[in-house]
């Protein structure tokens, strides 16, 4: 359960990643987006499929498009869909993140902001999806709230695709 809850703790931002997500190889790897809308305006989300892109996210990225967000994708094994947290460990610049039920419901919204340099991980603030979860969608700081979105919004995801690509 500590390994677990560990894992569920690690989220978004570091280094060695370009300032804007782009559809061009990262560190020699190819990186795979989906498309999605969010209230009417088309977004090219960056996927994290591996815990390794999910532990990733965006830290150290010091900038991110309007049109651009990175999607969470948790496998469809045990423990998930379940009650994740995300904090902003090395993270530069604000984040919104949108949790979602694997039904596309949004479960919770929250505006993130970079801790201050020095933050000891222990006082890093948590934020929680309030509920179970198989994905989760991160937008430059104060999208979520001009786009409207909130919980109990529903998000269309090709779901049952998106989960068959995570690890």
């Amino acid at each position: 359960m500590v390994i677990i809850l560990s894992l569920c703790f690690i989220t978004a931002c570091a280094s060695g990643q370009p300032d804007v997500l782009s559809p061009e190889p990262v560190d020699g790897k190819t990186v795979k987006t989906e498309e999605v809308w969010l209230a009417d305006r088309l977004f090219i989300m960056e996927l994290a499929l591996t815990p390794e892109q999910r532990a990733q996210g965006l830290m150290g990225r010091s900038s991110m498009a309007d049109n651009e967000g990175m999607l969470f994708v948790f496998p469809d094994v045990e423990p998930f869909p379940a009650e994740v947290s995300f904090w902003m460990k090395n993270c530069l610049m604000p984040i919104d993140v949108i949790f979602i039920s694997r039904e596309g419901q949004i479960t919770a919204v929250h505006e993130m902001q970079p801790p201050l340099p020095g933050t000891p991980e222990s006082e890093l603030i948590r934020y929680t999806s309030n509920g179970p979860v198989q994905f989760a969608i991160e937008l430059r700081g104060g999208l979520a709230a001009e786009l409207g979105l909130q919980a109990q919004d529903f998000i269309n995801l090709r779901g049952d695709y998106l989960v068959k690509l995570a690890k």
